[in-house]
């Protein structure tokens, strides 16, 4: 078993860091959480909304845990910076994601969710809420629900923090994955009053999300594909009313009796509302059966993709389905 203890200044006490071998990710639990993963009904109208998890831990390299050396209360916390709130801005933060290794001899672990306001680059700023009470029980990332969701509309910034009540003898640790830690968000601790980063003896990310909840205010979509003398068009096309960010899209054309497979790829920064976006793959000619593949993906709007069958001969389109 490995320990290494942070040496700062700032620090009296001890953090111990133990490799415990087997990973979460093996374990079964959630793997890729930074794409759309249910849908969840609410209200009296039976309207769906999606689930993000936020987060800067890779889920894979889970096999590390972190916990205090003495009988002492601290926080473990991630910062959420405009730069991931903006689009979804309009959602709720309604979950904590925490990964937790449970000791056998000791059971079960108290902790309490906090979720701070805006503060500055090295520490957050008031309270929003902290009356989410848990208990930790199993290891793994383990989902808990907040008492009091929290808009994030008016909220550039968010803190989110779990209280460990650590005991004496070093059996709850807190999960954290083999880095490098996301600088200024991943890896921030509240320790012998103190916001500090790991970062400069413990380079590595909590286990820690936030889930948010909402409807997508753009919808993306595809169509208009056609053959042209050179290859195929299609268009990006912004069903929604509000502009898409950061569209990605991947046309793919794959097939035929030479395999001469090509696919085109393309960034914009913003997709006004409504607006739509050419694309275009350029073929040489092909005799044949070709699938025709067309990915689409946004930061504030779900993944669209778009799969057709064509036959060429040569320049020559029988028929697209």
């Amino acid at each position: 078993m490995q320990t290494k203890s942070l040496i700062e200044k700032w620090l009296a006490l001890s953090i111990i860091v133990l490799f415990v071998g087997t990973s979460i990710a093996a374990l079964g639990e959630p793997s890729n959480v930074t794409v759309t993963k249910t849908k969840a009904t609410i209200g009296l109208h039976d309207c769906f909304r999606d689930q993000i998890e936020l987060h800067y831990y890779d889920p894979y390299t889970l096999t590390n845990v972190v916990g205090v050396t003495k009988n002492y209360t601290w926080k473990s916390a991630i910062r959420l910076t405009h730069t991931e709130l903006a689009p979804y801005n309009t959602w709720d933060l309604t979950q904590v994601v925490i990964g937790f290794y449970e000791d056998p001899w000791e059971g079960r672990m108290n902790v309490t969710i906090f979720i701070y306001d805006k503060g500055t680059s090295t520490h957050p700023g008031n309270i929003i809420v902290n009356d989410t009470l848990a208990v930790l029980n199993k290891t793994g990332l383990i989902t808990v629900p907040l008492t009091t969701p929290v808009s994030l509309a008016g909220h550039d910034e968010i803190w989110v923090a779990v209280e460990w009540y650590q005991k004496v003898d070093l059996t709850h640790y807190a999960y954290i994955d083999a880095g490098p830690a996301v600088h200024g968000k991943g890896d921030w601790i509240y320790i012998n009053n103190n916001w500090v980063e790991m970062q400069s003896s413990i380079d590595s990310n909590w286990a820690l999300g936030a889930v948010v909840e909402g409807q997508w205010a753009t919808t993306l979509a595809i169509g208009n594909i056609k053959k042209v003398p050179f290859g195929f068009n299609a268009e990006v096309q912004n069903t929604g009313d509000a502009d898409a960010l950061n569209v990605t899209w991947s046309f793919t054309v794959l097939g035929g009796i030479l395999g001469r497979n090509k696919t085109a790829t393309g960034t914009d920064a913003t997709l006004a509302a409504h607006g739509t976006l050419p694309i275009s793959v350029r073929l040489f000619i092909v005799f044949g059966k070709i699938n025709i593949t067309i990915d689409v993906q946004a930061t504030n709007a779900p993944e669209v993709s778009m799969s057709k069958y064509a036959f060429l001969i040569g320049p020559f389109l029988l028929g697209i389905k």
